[in-house]
């Protein structure tokens, strides 16, 4: 998936992270990640800033809470994305690829502006409601993920906002939240460039439901994206879609320290386009327009501070493999196999 494929273990997907959080005041909390990821071609290893904000409770009693937060904020987006980089919060080395993008992850993990929230507990659940306004985030590895691996100019982002509302009965034994995402990027070409100056939008929808019990665990999480291009001259022509995944993935866990989950993933670049008969006759194959994916893995807690993941894909499709790494996309396989081994270790 990241660097050229081989038959053996390869480092190529490498994330150190770092988080602080200061209270100088019993309302005021000051929190920030950064972020060292080496991600194949499209990352060849950079620092940045995940996160990093101001938040201040306006309103806390004894069943409600309201605040304000300012800065870099996380982006509600699922169950898992404002904790995608924390993996003892997931079961997974990677996420549900259909909606978790690995290669498009700046855009969605966080945004340059404010975030409005509130949650609210009675004897029914806890209730919580996520208002982030702000300027996504772009660099060359969402710019090559929608333009190709050719594009040279610059993409930047415009204002976009993004809401969840979450719902949680039993102290989180029932979880239930939708998620909304509405962004914009342009494109300004460089000269000579292949492509011409244009704009893209992409609005992702994402129901989630889950049920967490002493040792079975069960997710699903559906997604319906308006994706929209217009503007780039006749290389790249206007064109609107819709992407659709979805994906349930179960976890039983035998003794408190080992955990096994499988999953079943499926995307669709294309609503209209399933099968790829479209691009096909574009020359392209067919399998770049989806990926079907079933994944097992077992976790090991070694001690609270380190954790060992194992897991293994089987994989039809190639829809949301990097294009960076894999820039001739007839060079590609329908069918692959994907092994992942994970040691992680907190403080």
């Amino acid at each position: 998936m990241y660097g050229k494929s081989d038959d053996g273990l390869s480092p190529g997907l490498t994330e150190i992270g770092l988080n602080l959080s200061y209270r100088p005041m019993d309302r005021l909390t000051v929190a920030a990640q950064g972020l060292y990821r080496r991600a194949g071609d499209v990352d060849p290893g950079s620092f940045r800033l995940d996160y990093g904000l101001v938040d201040l409770s306006i309103l806390d009693i004894d069943d409600l809470r309201v605040g304000l937060r300012g800065g870099r904020v996380k982006v509600p987006y699922g169950l898992y994305n404002e904790t995608r980089d924390v993996s003892f919060t997931h079961p997974g080395v990677l996420l549900a690829q259909g909606i978790y993008f690995d290669r498009s992850r700046s855009l969605f993990v966080s945004m340059d502006g404010g975030a409005l929230y509130f949650d609210h507990t009675d004897e029914w659940g806890d209730l919580s409601y996520k208002l982030v306004f702000g300027m996504p985030q772009t660099d060359k590895e969402i710019m090559i993920a929608v333009l190709g691996p050719f594009s040279q100019g610059e993409l930047d982002g415009k204002p976009g906002f993004a809401t969840q509302l979450n719902y949680e009965m039993m102290g989180g034994r029932y979880v239930f939240a939708v998620s909304y995402v509405d962004l914009e990027l342009q494109y300004d070409p460089v000269k000579g460039d292949s492509i011409g100056a244009g704009y893209l939008s992409f609005r992702p929808l994402v129901f989630s439901a889950q049920f967490n019990g002493e040792k079975f665990g069960l997710t699903g999480e559906y997604l319906y994206q308006w994706n929209r291009f217009s503007g780039f001259g006749r290389s790249f022509p206007d064109k609107e879609s819709v992407t659709q995944s979805w994906y349930v993935e179960s976890t039983y866990r035998f003794i408190p320290q080992l955990q096994g989950a499988i999953r079943h993933n499926v995307l669709y670049l294309d609503n209209n386009d399933k099968q790829g008969d479209r691009v096909e006759r574009l020359g392209v194959p067919d399998h770049v327009i989806y990926a079907k994916d079933w994944m097992v893995s077992l976790r090991w807690d070694v001690t609270y501070y380190w954790m060992l993941r194992a897991e293994y894909h089987r994989i039809e499709g190639t829809a949301w493999i990097p294009s960076a790494d894999n820039p001739d996309p007839n060079s590609t396989q329908k069918y692959w196999d994907l092994s992942g081994l994970q040691l992680s270790y907190r403080f």
